[in-house]
């Protein structure tokens, strides 16, 4: 009925069902039914109606000044609210992401919207989507909910490296859970190779433990390239490629995601096409190279 009233409002401010009709883009047909419906409703006629156009009745009138300034403040409410959903982005992403080898990307893209409001959650926690508010989201590995549209943007290596040769490294520090891990004979002798594995949950972390020269770590390409980028040149390949990670761009509700949300996705995925650690690159194989 609020829907209705609001097309009153609007007639009764034109004076013509064409005109409010060609506006609204609606055909004067299904216009001049909803108020019909409307005049039904309240059991008495609103308006006239002439070639000339409409001229509303005494009801018509005692309706249209009793409710069109709260029906125009709601307008001018909604039509802010559009307003600032434009110009308002909810980013959800790995913070070892979005703070390391992905920040050019969402930096330049920050550059180039500078009316933009940017709200960034960084989390490493692969949090259920659906337990969030976003416009997009990042993730890395194969995502389950078929709620959300998804566009795979980059991939990320996984593989063991050390200070030491494996052969000299007791220590190994896994930063994954046992269900992202492969279950083959071969990953399982290669683990257990180490004396002591540490599961230390945070994929940042068991890049500092190797670092520190405590060990060995299970580290994707992004660590090992930050590990080579603080000229750390020594490092020893204790395996090859043991996993590959895929990341991807999701967002909710529509096929065909905001201009924003497109735009970004695009400088992400451009960015991990020219980043050889978010691309599926080896990163370091047992040439050191």
């Amino acid at each position: 009925m609020l829907d209705d009233l609001t097309l009153f409002i609007e007639v009764a401010q034109r004076g013509s069902f064409a005109k409010t009709a060609e506006d609204l883009n609606m055909s004067p047909s299904g216009l001049s039914k909803r108020i019909s419906k409307l005049e039904e409703r309240f059991g008495a006629p609103l308006m006239t109606r002439s070639a000339r156009g409409v001229v509303l009745t005494s009801f018509g009138k005692l309706i249209f000044d009793d409710i069109a300034d709260t029906i125009f403040h709601i307008k001018e409410k909604v039509l802010s609210f559009d307003n600032l959903q434009q110009n308002l982005l909810t980013v959800l992403c790995p913070q070892n992401l979005m703070a390391g080898p992905m920040f050019q990307a969402i930096s330049q893209f920050q550059y180039d919207c500078p009316t933009l409001q940017l709200r960034i959650e960084p989390d490493n926690r692969n949090v259920l989507t659906s337990q969030k508010r976003f416009d997009v989201a990042f993730r890395v590995g194969e995502q389950e909910d078929s709620s959300l549209f998804q566009k795979r943007v980059g991939s990320i290596t996984v593989q063991i490296v050390g200070q030491k040769p494996q052969s000299k490294t007791p220590h190994l520090f896994v930063p994954y859970k046992s269900k992202l891990m492969p279950k083959t004979d071969r990953f399982n002798k290669l683990i257990s190779a180490y004396n002591h594995v540490h599961y230390v949950g945070d994929i940042s972390l068991a890049r500092q433990f190797v670092a520190a020269g405590n060990g060995a770590g299970l580290l994707p390409s992004t660590e090992i390239q930050a590990l080579i980028d603080n000229n750390m040149h020594k490092l020893h390949c204790h395996s090859e490629v043991l996993f590959t990670r895929p990341i991807y761009a999701l967002w909710p509700n529509s096929h065909s995601p905001s201009q924003h949300v497109r735009q970004l996705i695009k400088q992400i995925s451009t960015h991990c096409d020219a980043t050889p650690a978010l691309r599926g690159d080896v990163m370091y194989n047992a040439s050191g190279a």
